[in-house]
């Protein structure tokens, strides 16, 4: 039987309020934006950039259209290098890359003028923000997926750049959940992180994989402590820094852990919007647990990102794409919000699984079996992920759009209650 909505009207999903229990529905009435963007380049370059691209916009487009715009024309360009990886031996031709580049920066413009055309309009709501912060999580490993592909990173050297950047945006969302506000910081990874990869697309294209082996400092040999080495296979005891992709791997796993940290660290110390200063922490809890896992899995199995490239990693993203859309309903509508999810418990149970094959499974599976089994399990659960997080936009776009009577890709005239 079909359900009734907060405005009385049935919906013909019996999933209505899966996700938003009715009750929280009117919290949404008390929303408020609150950020704050500290970039240099945002501030004094690309705003004039960007007030100018929104001027051209027809003021009956509306915001989340514009959204989803960069976010089809960012996906495509995955579905384009893609295609080279795995179809043509992982040869780009130049248009592709270059393609990536303008894919880029064009979902980049985009995801900046569409608060700026909520605001010319006055369509400004939570299921604008809630629209933007979807489409950006479930995005950011897609475009680190680019980024390696562009610089011809293979096996396990993809995991940190990936998982660390999806971490990063995991951070991000996680302290807006606890002080109710998105602060970027004077760099960023939405703002000088895209030029930064904009220009590698351009180089790749320019000079392709052998741009990446040139040396270009150094070389140096940065110890780390032995308790670390099986954090990084081959290295010898030693981070080498020598030629273009060292130089730009060192910059993501610093940048990105230095975001973290300053994420964790405005979670301690500024005000929180919880009645408890440990609901933040309790929440990320179990993204920590399956972080651990993760790793542990990278460890065990450094095969598997050869076999079967991105599964881990971006099985992993996706864990945290749907994380951050989860944290950002419970925000906006201020409501609890449940540590676990179905996709959640797919992939710690995929996970710990394997780690048991590994200690426990030599008597009844060889460890090529194992992997065979991992790698596509990872896969699966991609489809999984993706169906998981395609289900929950839906249902909840549905359902914030029929409460608060507004449409989610037109401007018009309210529906009638």
């Amino acid at each position: 039987m079909a359900s009734k909505s907060a405005t009385g009207k049935h919906s013909v999903s019996p999933f209505e309020n899966e996700y938003i229990p009715p009750s929280y529905l009117p919290n949404l009435k008390k929303y408020k934006y609150s950020g704050a963007d500290f970039s240099i380049i945002s501030r004094y370059v690309l705003q004039r950039y960007w007030n100018f691209v929104v001027s051209l916009v027809p003021m009956t487009v509306a915001p989340n259209r514009i959204t989803f715009t960069g976010f089809l024309v960012g996906m495509s360009s995955t579905v384009v290098l893609l295609y080279y990886y795995f179809f043509e031996n992982g040869e780009f031709p130049s248009w592709a890359l270059y393609y990536a580049a303008f894919a880029l920066f064009a979902y980049q413009t985009l995801d900046a003028i569409d608060g700026k055309q909520a605001r010319r309009t006055g369509t400004g709501s939570p299921l604008g923000e809630l629209f933007d912060h979807g489409c950006d999580a479930f995005l950011t490993p897609f475009v680190m997926v680019n980024v390696t592909l562009a610089m011809y990173v293979e096996g396990p050297s993809r995991f940190w750049p990936l998982t660390l950047t999806c971490l990063g945006l995991f951070t991000a969302i996680w302290e807006q959940f606890s002080t109710g506000t998105f602060d970027l910081g004077y760099i960023s990874g939405p703002t000088e992180g895209i030029l930064v990869n904009c220009l590698l697309f351009i180089f790749s294209a320019i000079w392709k994989g052998s741009f990446w082996s040139v040396p270009v400092v150094g070389p140096y040999d940065i110890p780390y402590p032995a308790s670390l080495s099986f954090l990084f296979p081959n290295s010898h005891g030693t981070v080498h820094v020598e030629t273009g992709c060292d130089v730009l791997f060192s910059v993501f796993v610093l940048t990105c852990s230095t975001t973290a940290l300053v994420n964790i660290a405005h979670v301690i110390v500024r005000p929180s919007v919880h009645t408890s200063k440990l609901v933040p922490f309790l929440a990320a809890l179990p993204i920590v647990l399956a972080s651990g896992l993760v790793l542990h899995i990278f460890v065990l199995y450094p095969d598997v990102q050869a076999r079967f490239p991105f599964a881990l990693e971006v099985s992993y993203g996706l864990l945290l794409s749907i994380t951050v859309t989860r944290l950002t309903i419970a925000r906006l509508c201020i409501m609890p919000y449940k540590l676990l999810h179905v996709y959640y418990v797919l992939y710690t149970a995929t996970l710990v699984t394997a780690s048991a094959a590994h200690y426990f499974g030599d008597s009844f599976a060889s460890r090529s079996t194992v992997e065979t089994t991992l790698g596509w399990s990872l896969v699966g659960l991609i489809v999984c992920a993706t169906l998981q997080y395609a289900h929950m936009i839906l249902t909840v776009f549905s359902q914030i759009s029929r409460y608060l009577n507004i449409s989610i890709m037109t401007i018009g005239p309210k529906k009638n209650a």
